[in-house]
């Protein structure tokens, strides 16, 4: 390599921005936190309440539907007030939420009642937060550097997915039930600090006009541009067929088609975090590249399909590698989609944009795993991951042969 070479490379990686580089450690604390949630609460509702796998859900339910409820508030909160401050409230306040679990269950005090406020407090946090969060990766690094700024916010993301849990359960097995929201409190408290740090550039804010109004701004911008209302279309698409059928219903088919501790799905998704580390990790050392369309819809491509055999396969470690497999997928798919959405997205307009983007990436997961388990109920585990494959296939594939100008965008 020339020294040419390895200056550019050097300045297409995102992590040589200062800024950039301390908001990404405050987003590797804040990753643990958010990805440990549902097993810490989880935790307590079976083991400690003795509550059934019923009580359970609805406690995950809790914790996740605040982001279908304010992410659309906060995207435009996120275009109008200061972006710092109001990500440092929000991770604040998620200490804060942590700290008095903690409390309530070092006090004995903890029932059922009181985990249902907590964990919508602890959602709406994460969800006020998320669009500011991602709003600002753009605005800390150049275009060039951009992909490799969200591939190291995904390798961030993979990780947690692998160890929040463990670091919750060793933690929880050395002090506790409240030791281990005491933890979290303690991460997201660090993660402040990194925050603090961060040099965050102003941003035309304009007149403040009613949230709806504001919402449809970013709204019609989406229909406005054919690209981005194609990459959203994949993207909902995903989010209700391939998302919930690789991480909800193949729990159910692993139980169900190979006899085993629905637990032991916990080897393909470990397969698939790896995966997507690594496609994330190349991406990241690769930084920009051309055609990135064509890239981010032959991933979507290839994770339909992997998804298909994943319902089909007769083995249980066959289920693991294709999990793999289906992370290096994934891990093409999460960063291209994500990357192109801001990229061809104006700064004024980010934050809705993105408030947007995780109501549709994350609020109608839930959804999707609704109705997969009503059909799963009726029709099987395995018809229904291949029928979920199919329809994702069928809608990107028309859109490959038929959108040739999306496979160039870059």
């Amino acid at each position: 390599m020339t020294a040419t070479q390895a200056s550019e490379q050097r300045a297409a990686n995102a992590i040589t921005v200062t800024s950039f580089r301390n908001l990404w450690a405050c987003n590797v604390a804040f990753f643990l936190v958010m990805n440990a949630q549902r097993f810490a609460f989880g935790w307590v509702v079976l083991d400690l309440l003795l509550k059934d796998e019923g009580s359970q859900g609805l406690i995950v339910f809790t914790l996740g539907a605040p982001t279908a409820l304010l992410v659309l508030q906060a995207g435009v909160w996120a275009d109008r007030l200061n972006r710092k401050k109001l990500l440092l409230s929000t991770q604040l306040a998620g200490a804060a939420v942590m700290a008095t679990t903690a409390v309530v269950i070092g006090q004995g005090a903890v029932s059922f009642g009181w985990l249902v406020a907590l964990t919508l407090l602890a959602g709406a946090a994460t969800a006020i937060g998320q669009p500011v969060r991602s709003s600002l990766v753009p605005a800390l690094v150049s275009r060039e550097q951009l992909f490799s700024a969200i591939a190291l916010n995904a390798i961030a993301m993979t990780l947690s997915l692998i160890l929040g849990p463990v670091l919750i359960k060793v933690v929880g097995d050395q002090f506790g039930f409240d030791g281990a929201f005491w933890f979290q409190a303690g991460l997201l408290i660090i993660g402040s600090l990194f925050l603090t740090k961060v040099n965050i550039p102003d941003h035309e804010r304009g007149e403040k006009r009613p949230i709806i109004t504001e919402t449809l701004e970013a709204v019609r911008h989406i229909l406005d541009d054919k690209h981005l209302t194609t990459l959203f279309t994949l993207l909902f698409t995903a989010s209700l067929t391939i998302s919930p059928a690789v991480m909800v219903t193949v729990q159910a088919h692993v139980k169900d088609q190979f006899g085993r501790d629905a637990g032991d799905a916990a080897y393909p998704f470990a397969a698939m975090g790896v995966g997507m580390a690594i496609s994330s990790f190349y991406l990241m050392r690769k930084g920009d590249m051309a055609n990135k369309g064509a890239v981010f819809q032959r991933a979507m491509m290839m994770g339909t399909v992997i998804t298909f055999f994943i319902g089909l396969a007769p083995q249980f470690w066959q289920v693991i590698v294709l999990g793999g497999l289906m992370g290096l997928s994934g891990g093409f798919f999460i960063n291209m989609n994500q990357g192109l959405i801001q990229a061809n997205t104006p700064q004024h307009l980010m934050g809705r944009v993105m408030g947007v983007y995780t109501l549709v990436a994350n609020g109608l997961f839930p959804l999707g795993a609704l109705v997969l388990g009503i059909v799963a109920t009726n029709v099987g585990t395995r018809a229904t991951i291949c029928g979920a494959a199919i329809v994702g296939f069928t809608v990107v594939t028309t859109t490959y042969v038929r959108n040739t100008e999306l496979r160039n965008l870059s």
